[in-house]
């Protein structure tokens, strides 16, 4: 039995958060030849499941918030790392010093926004302003799954320094991913490759081979720590050169899954 592990955006979701039907329909053959796929991303799973119901095919396993949550396609909670309640107030505090930064936060219960004094439901459809103290709510939170944040206007110098000032303050319990404009903050020792290794250790099922399509650099764990690792042909040239293997799109691995050439590198 194999199992593919895809990330979702930007490698199976598109910008307009929906899936190639070409890609649907090998999805579909993947699973009536008997094999499990994986959905790896690092969304939280409040963000997830708004797509996840949209979507005409079926999974096994949700690998989220960046490897620190594992459930099951019945959405069993298999496994979960938290950033603790004290350090999470701390960064959320720092983040939301800076005017035009957006800082998210998801306890397994809400999943908010702030920018500027405004508070969002990240969570629902739409993603609607909501009337909620956020410092409130974050300080009430006893836990946290996982912190993101990123400026408004896209740029990175504001978002670099929070970075920073993470990584200074709390190597020791949080990773911090960069995802283009985007930092996620997790539990320490969580990455997408770690959701991997301890998915492993969990399902019943002898896997033989484990193919992994991702298109960022939070997904270089997932691709390195998979018998076969997959880029695009259009990712960027830093993750395409730590990745053997580059397609132009989903179903070409799967294409190698079921019999086409697994070996043809860099194509």
């Amino acid at each position: 039995m194999k199992i593919l592990i895809s990330d979702l955006d930007g490698t199976l979701v598109n910008e307009n958060t929906s899936i190639s039907p070409k890609n649907i329909e090998a999805l579909k053959e993947l699973k009536k030849q008997g094999h499990l796929i994986a959905l790896c991303t690092g969304r939280n799973f409040m963000e997830v499941k708004e797509l996840i119901d949209c979507v005409d095919f079926s999974y096994d396993y949700l690998i989220l918030n960046n490897g620190g949550q594992i459930l099951d396609k019945n959405l069993t909670t298999l496994y979960e790392k938290h950033i603790d309640h004290e350090i999470g107030v701390d960064i959320l505090k720092h983040l939301t010093s800076y005017a035009g930064m957006w800082a998210y936060y998801c306890d397994g219960h809400v999943n908010y926004g702030y920018i500027d004094g405004q508070t969002i439901n990240h969570g629902a459809k739409g993603k609607p302003k909501i009337d909620v103290d956020f410092h409130q709510a974050y300080q009430q939170a006893s836990h946290f799954q996982i912190i993101a944040f990123n400026q408004d206007d896209e740029g990175i110098e504001n978002t670099k320094a929070c970075y920073d000032y993470i990584l200074e303050n709390y190597s020791d319990s949080v990773e911090a991913y960069f995802n283009m404009h985007f930092v996620d903050v997790v539990p320490k020792g969580c990455s997408k490759g770690s959701g991997i290794k301890k998915l492993l250790t969990l399902i019943e099922e002898d896997i033989d081979e484990v193919y992994a399509i991702g298109d960022s650099y939070n997904d270089l764990s997932m691709i390195q720590s998979a018998d076969y690792g997959y880029t695009f042909i259009h990712a960027h040239d830093d993750i395409k050169s730590q990745t053997k293997r580059h397609v132009h799109y989903v179903y070409e691995v799967i294409e190698d899954m079921l019999g086409g050439n697994k070996d043809e590198l860099a194509r």
